[in-house]
């Protein structure tokens, strides 16, 4: 009877090694996979500035051409005498540099937060990621607890069956 409770036990003990094992690689992966997702999300975040800021050089670019422009055909207009076509264009040049400046500004802020919702979104992200860690590290916990209670009620038992029992003088039989 001993013997068969004995290798429940190491069953049992055995069952529960292979289970805090394959928690710990759970963990392992896991925590792995939280590594990967911030670097990747590093890496968008980068992608992503570099491609707002060239977006942002190449609208510069465009309205400096197209200000030129201006700027030539003003000088053509002055040249020919065309004084009165000429404060026009000034006041459309003026008024250019208005809406290149304020789209130019709009645009920074449009760029400002798509970035600060994306770092919300990670951070987010990280956090469900971390209560998920936890959980799991709570859950591995709770069985290696039923082990260690396991473990302690074999060795009690090992303990009884091999330590000599002393009798007391009622419980003997002497006449």
């Amino acid at each position: 009877m001993v013997y068969r409770d004995d290798t429940e036990q190491k069953e049992k003990v055995s069952l529960l090694k292979q289970e805090i094992e394959a928690n710990k690689e759970k963990q392992r992966q896991l925590e792995e996979k939280m590594e990967a997702e911030r670097q990747s999300n590093e890496e968008r975040m980068r992608q992503m500035e570099e491609k707002m800021d060239e977006e942002m050089r190449l609208q510069r670019e465009e309205a400096e051409r197209a200000m030129d422009s201006k700027l030539r055909e003003l000088a053509d207009l002055m040249q020919k005498g065309f004084k009165e076509k000429a404060d026009r264009m000034r006041q459309e040049m003026r008024e250019f540099k208005r809406r290149t400046a304020e789209a130019e500004n709009n645009r920074a802020k449009e760029f400002a937060l798509i970035l600060e919702n994306t770092k919300r979104r990670h951070e987010e992200e990280m956090a469900l990621m971390m209560q998920n860690h936890r959980e799991q590290m709570m859950a591995m916990r709770s069985t290696e607890n039923p082990m260690a209670r396991i473990m302690q009620h074999h060795k009690e038992q090992m303990m009884a069956i091999f330590t000599p029992r002393v009798h007391s003088p009622e419980e003997c039989c002497i006449s």
